[in-house]
C-alpha cells in the first residue's frame, strides 16, 4: 500500500544521480504524489478496518484527568488540524478540519482540502459520540485509536484522532461544551424571543 521505503530510496538515488533539472523535477513530483497517495491509502484502510467490526462507543463526559480551558481549546479547534476524515458518502481523505461556534450559537464544522484554501465545506454539528478501534499496524496490542463521530446536517462525519489521546480529549470535550452552549442558547432564545 503506497510507496515502500525501498521504492522511495531508489527514487531518491535516481534523483541524486540525475543530470538534468527536468529529471530532478519529475522525480520530486512523483515522490510527492507517492507520499500523498500513501497517506490517503493509510487513512482509507484505517477507516475500513474500523468499520468492519463493531466499534465500542465511548461516552463523552466531563472528568478532571486533564485541566480544561474552554477558550484555549476553542481557539485550537478554530485554528484546525489535519485529520483523516470519513465523509457521509464513504470517502476517506485527509482534510484540514476546524470547528467554530458562530454568532448564532451554531457549532460549525469546516472541512478544507489541504492544498486549496478557497475550497471548503461547512456543516452544522448536531450531535457527537466517540468510538474506539485498534490500529492493525500497531506493534503493541494495547494501542487504542479514537474516532469522533459527528452527526451533521449533511450526515455522519468521522474524525480520526488515531492514538493521540490528548488530541482526542481536547477535541471531544470542546465540541461537547460547544454543543451544550448551543443548546442552552437555543432554549434561552425560545423562552425569551427577540422583539
Amino acid at each position: 500500500m503506497g510507496a515502500k521505503k525501498e521504492q522511495l530510496g531508489s527514487v531518491i538515488g535516481s534523483a541524486m544521480s540525475g543530470t538534468s533539472a527536468s529529471d530532478i523535477l519529475t522525480l520530486t513530483a512523483s515522490a510527492n504524489a507517492s507520499l500523498r497517495g500513501a497517506g490517503t491509502l493509510k487513512a482509507r484502510t484505517e477507516c475500513k478496518n474500523r468499520s468492519i467490526g463493531g466499534a465500542p462507543i465511548l461516552p463523552i463526559e466531563d472528568n478532571n484527568d486533564l485541566p480544561f480551558e474552554f477558550e484555549k481549546c476553542r481557539s485550537i479547534l478554530a485554528k484546525g488540524a489535519e485529520l483523516a476524515v470519513e465523509t457521509p458518502d464513504g470517502k476517506y481523505m485527509v482534510r484540514s478540519v476546524s470547528i467554530v461556534l458562530d454568532g448564532e450559537s451554531k457549532v460549525i464544522l469546516k472541512l478544507r482540502k489541504l492544498r486549496l484554501l478557497k475550497s471548503k465545506k461547512e456543516c452544522i454539528v448536531l450531535d457527537q459520540h466517540a468510538e474506539l478501534y485498534r490500529d492493525p499496524e500497531a506493534e503493541e496490542t494495547t494501542d487504542t485509536c479514537y474516532v469522533i463521530v459527528l452527526t451533521t446536517n449533511f450526515g455522519t462525519i468521522k474524525l480520526d484522532m488515531v492514538d493521540d489521546y490528548l488530541c482526542y480529549k481536547t477535541w471531544a470535550t470542546t465540541i461537547h461544551h460547544m454543543l451544550m452552549l448551543s443548546t442552552s442558547y437555543t432554549k434561552y432564545q425560545l423562552q425569551f424571543p427577540k422583539n
